[in-house]
């Protein structure tokens, strides 16, 4: 059973662990990785606190016995050893302690920092680089592009807070509140008691809030994520806004989006910051007591004044973590939703992945069948039925029909974006299934209706078919598709950044520099969807010439409405409804197709 989260991603549904559980074993790895740093930080971390723990010790042997005059008791009377009988020998000696353990602290402090933050950066960069390798084997239909920019890059950085500063929080406060509270109690029993009784109140309180604003960060999160849908969808579609006039409404579109995630911001903000005041009124109240009962018991003679001043510094280092624990919840269960979403990605399925056995694929030489393949995209909505056709090799075939009947999907199966719910493709014999997905891709070219270009430069798109060819190489496949001319013209040629989308080129450079990236590749199979879309006619019948030469002897499949290029095929499927309705060469189906010859005639009668 598949549960949807994105449109087009799905995850195994019945997963058993949630909130820290969850993310823990999706990125437990990477913690074990970096295990050395995080134990050398957290080694730091008790030894910053045992230097805590011994901050008040001088105040209390200053103000006892030195300032008060009294016995020093024989627990502690190594102390006096070091300065002899000499009061003020001692008192600069218990100055210098102070100095010394606030030193130690300090380095300490640092040691555990740079060491947490050291592992906690290596560890979410590994996390990253692992969310992005698992989003590059995603279907390549899955949505929610701008959500998952979201989880990659912010809910990351969330995450990175909960790994080196959250956790190590926790721990720290923990284990000071155990410490100080331990030794209060060794002090004092009963006004540690006292000091407790704030505790179970503040806990209960934390726990309710904290289940609060993890509900309200979902909510938070996911108006992030619409907003940026929308930033998205609204900047890849500004010409089609500009040209209906839409400016206005689409600023109200975002106007409210960004409405909506303002009031789930500030009803978090509201919800965290009240809680906090909440606490520190009572924190307040615990701390009255402690002094009112403490001064009342230092007058009857059950504690020291010494005594006094340390239990006083410690109740502030007691009810730091009891406070701070308070708003870490909160702050945790912010960055466990965002881990939770990261870890989302994670298990987010993979369709379609290399079989246990599969081998690397040999040579092609392109002869394709598809046998009886039906594939739907969701359930009960068939795209392909019981499709089966066979291209020889170096044979061109040809794929036409209405939008929406298939044939970009025929396409798709034979990369394996996709593998059929029934029956197989099978090149040179062989199931494709039984071969590496890189090995069979890298022996198929591919140019996509839509012209694909990365923010990078002319040279490097092109070779991103194939990256150890020669400039020489580059050149004659940019030539090969009419595209050398108006890239030399280019201020900085091949060397011309292309920016976002390919904005500062025509949708006919743009489509060249595809064709020219297919052409260098020169797989033993070619995949042309739409090929010639947006270029004038000669240049259009300059490439068709091209393309015709560099096909031969290759596989090609060809998507197309023109004619000019459907009817040079050797084959031509017609495809309506996933179903091949008639098949042969232009001059049969002119013949005994009525459906081709409307199509064709209707094409010659465009002015």
């Amino acid at each position: 059973m598949l549960s949807k989260i994105e449109e087009g991603a799905y995850f195994p549904e019945g997963i058993k662990l949630r909130g820290i559980g969850r993310v823990y074993t999706s990125f437990s790895p990477h913690l074990r990785k970096y295990w050395k740093r995080f134990s050398l930080a957290y080694l730091a971390l008790f030894a910053a606190m045992l230097m805590n723990l011994l901050k008040p010790w001088p105040l209390k042997i200053i103000f006892d016995y030195i300032l008060l005059n009294k016995p020093m008791p024989h627990r502690i009377e190594f102390v006096s050893s070091f300065a002899g009988k000499d009061k003020m020998t001692l008192l600069a000696l218990l100055c210098v302690a102070i100095v010394g353990i606030f030193l130690l602290e300090g380095l300490f402090t640092f040691t555990r920092k740079y060491f947490m933050e050291d592992g906690g950066e290596r560890a979410v960069n590994d996390i990253r680089q692992r969310v992005f390798g698992h989003l590059q084997m995603l279907a390549h239909r899955t949505g929610g592009s701008a959500d998952l920019v979201v989880r990659l890059t912010s809910d990351i950085d969330s995450l990175k807070l909960m790994l080196t500063q959250h956790i190590q929080t926790f721990v720290n406060y923990f284990f000071t509140f155990a410490g100080i509270g331990i030794t209060m109690f060794l002090m004092d029993w009963q006004l540690t008691l006292s000091a407790l009784a704030v505790a179970p109140p503040l806990y209960l309180i934390s726990f309710y809030f904290s289940a609060k604003v993890a509900e309200l960060t979902r909510e938070k999160r996911a108006k992030e994520s619409e907003v940026a849908t929308l930033v998205q969808e609204t900047v890849t579609s500004k010409d089609v806004v500009k040209a209906f006039a839409r400016e206005e409404q689409e600023k109200k579109r975002f106007a409210e989006e960004s409405e909506e995630s303002l009031d789930a911001a500030l009803q978090r903000v509201r919800v965290s910051k009240g809680f906090g005041r909440v606490v520190e009124v009572i924190i307040a109240v615990g701390t009255a007591i402690v002094v009112y009962l403490g001064a009342r018991r230092a007058l009857a003679g059950f504690i020291t004044p010494g005594d006094l001043i340390v239990f006083v510094s410690y109740l502030r280092d007691l009810y730091k973590p009891v406070g701070g624990l308070s708003e870490l919840i909160i702050n945790f269960s912010s960055s466990l939703v965002c881990g939770e979403r990261v870890a989302e990605i994670l298990e987010t399925k993979v369709i379609v992945t290399d079989a246990p056995d599969a081998a690397e694929a040999p040579p092609f030489k392109g002869d394709v069948v598809f046998e009886n393949v039906a594939f739907a995209y969701e359930q009960g909505q068939p795209v392909l039925q019981d499709l089966s056709f066979r291209a020889t090799p170096g044979e061109t075939v040809a794929l036409i029909g209405s939008s929406g009947t298939g044939k970009s999907t025929i396409v798709n199966l034979l990369l394996r974006f996709y593998d059929p719910v029934k029956g197989r493709i099978l090149i040179d014999g062989e199931d494709i299934r039984r071969y590496t997905l890189k090995s069979l891709r890298e022996q198929i070219s591919v140019v996509l209706q839509e012209p694909m270009l990365f923010h990078r430069t002319i040279r490097e798109n092109i070779e991103y078919g194939r990256p150890d060819a020669s400039i020489e190489d580059i050149v004659n496949a940019a030539s090969a598709a009419q595209a050398h001319d108006f890239i030399s013209r280019l201020s900085n040629g091949y060397d011309t950044f292309i920016k976002e989308g390919g904005a500062n080129l025509s949708g006919g450079q743009r489509q060249r520099i595809v064709l020219a990236r297919a052409i260098l590749k020169n797989a033993p199979i070619f995949i042309l969807d739409e090929p010639v879309t947006g270029l004038d006619a000669a240049t259009e019948a300059r490439l068709n010439e091209t393309l015709g030469r560099l096909m031969e002897g290759k596989t090609s499949f060809i998507i197309a409405h023109n004619f000019s290029t459907i009817m040079r095929a050797d084959l031509i499927l017609m495809i309506e409804e996933g179903r091949i309705t008639g098949q042969g060469t232009h001059e049969q189906l002119l013949a005994r197709n009525s459906q081709y010859r409307q199509l064709y005639n209707l094409q010659r009668a465009e002015p």
